[in-house]
């Protein structure tokens, strides 16, 4: 009786085993390669779409999905249009991969004292007028791209932290890298005849040929900033009655960590 049951046992385990087999080899798989390592994990998803027209799985760049033998359409949208590949044959026990090298990838990499990604938001927006939004996501996160221009902000201390005109080339990674920001100081002076009248004027420091307000200060205060680094000009309104009624200083460069005094005179 004994044996009788180890026989069957035995049988029962090779037709599983043997049914595991066949059903392995019924199947499949498509890979998406989006230019190897420089597009791997980034976040979009392309969808595999069978004969039927019905979704069949979504894959990653870099990853796998496993599939019944058959025709497929594979689409990956990107920021600012999508791609398609048609007739992706997926056959039993084979890999077929799809290769895809005519987009752009984005990251921005930031890192704190400790060497940690903070998750700071990120912004993309067309570098052309009207400067339309095109995307949102966290520092770290890998996006395809169409091939373009673009300008990043990232919601870094304290007021954030831009790049412009980020050209976008096909098969290329703009990887963008920002690292423990140190915030520069900026004291403006405003002057007639070389007498102080903060106590009259309102500053008001914008992005550097933009009209792009990141600080301002009111008359009576002093016009001191705390400034993330970059390139900044800037506006006074004076309203002492004397002198000019506005001025305009351009081309304001801080270094991370500077202090830096400007005399805006108003004669």
């Amino acid at each position: 009786m004994d044996f009788f049951l180890k026989t069957v046992t035995v049988a029962i385990i090779a037709l599983l085993s043997i049914a595991r087999l066949s059903a392995g080899a019924e199947t499949g798989t498509l890979k998406l390669d989006v230019m190897g390592d420089i597009g791997a994990g980034a976040t979009n998803a392309a969808q595999v779409i069978d004969a039927d027209g019905k979704v069949a799985g979504t894959v990653h760049p870099g990853s796998t999905i496993s599939l019944a033998p058959g025709n497929y359409k594979l689409v990956l949208p990107i920021i600012g249009g999508r791609i398609t590949k048609s007739g992706v044959e997926i056959v039993a026990g084979r890999t077929h991969t799809v290769l895809i090298t005519n987009v752009a990838v984005l990251q921005v990499v930031v890192s704190d004292k400790h060497g940690k990604d903070p998750g700071f938001g990120v912004t993309v927006t067309a570098s052309d007028p009207p400067h339309a939004k095109l995307a949102s996501f966290l520092t770290g996160e890998k996006y395809l791209f169409a091939p373009q221009e673009v300008d990043v902000h990232v919601d870094a201390p304290p007021q954030g932290y831009d790049w412009h005109a980020v050209p976008m080339r096909p098969g290329q990674r703009a990887r963008l890298t920002l690292g423990e920001i140190t915030p520069a100081e900026l004291d403006v002076q405003t002057t007639f005849q070389k007498i102080p009248i903060d106590a009259k004027t309102r500053v008001t420091v914008m992005r550097a040929s933009t009209q792009k307000q990141v600080a301002q200060s009111a008359p009576g205060t002093p016009h001191d900033f705390k400034l993330a680094p970059g390139d900044y000009d800037v506006y006074v309104e004076n309203g002492s009655g004397k002198g000019r009624p506005t001025a305009l200083a351009t081309g304001i460069h801080l270094d991370s960590g500077a202090k830096v005094e400007k005399t805006v005179p108003l004669d």
